[in-house]
């Protein structure tokens, strides 16, 4: 589930956990909005996390990113990332090279 949050208010977006090396699909059911990723990485050391290129006009290429032990915070474009067709319509794909919990949130 999405929280959309407006300003002045806090943010407390539900996590998911990632299977290590498994592409998976996180819904994103707002307008084109600034997309907040929120990564919580329990594990011992940094990690990666790829968020795949969407399949719309701004999707072009996938972002990876280097996720520190910890929780991180990632702005995203939804024009670059969501899929506006197909299986994965209205979400993101990420896939983690290892174990991590990932939330989004809108920030408007």
């Amino acid at each position: 589930m999405i929280e959309v949050t407006m300003r002045n208010r806090v943010a407390t977006p539900a996590l998911s956990a990632l299977t290590a090396s498994t592409p998976t699909a996180i819904e994103w059911s707002e307008n084109d909005q600034k997309m907040i990723l929120v990564i919580n990485n329990a594990g011992s050391a940094a990690t990666t996390l790829t968020v795949k290129a969407g399949n719309g006009i701004q999707g072009v290429n996938d972002s990876v990113l280097t996720v520190p032990k910890g929780i991180s915070l990632v702005k995203l474009e939804s024009g670059r990332f969501k899929n506006v067709t197909g299986e994965n319509k209205g979400k993101i794909v990420v896939v983690a090279a290892a174990a991590l919990s990932v939330g989004v949130c809108a920030m408007v």
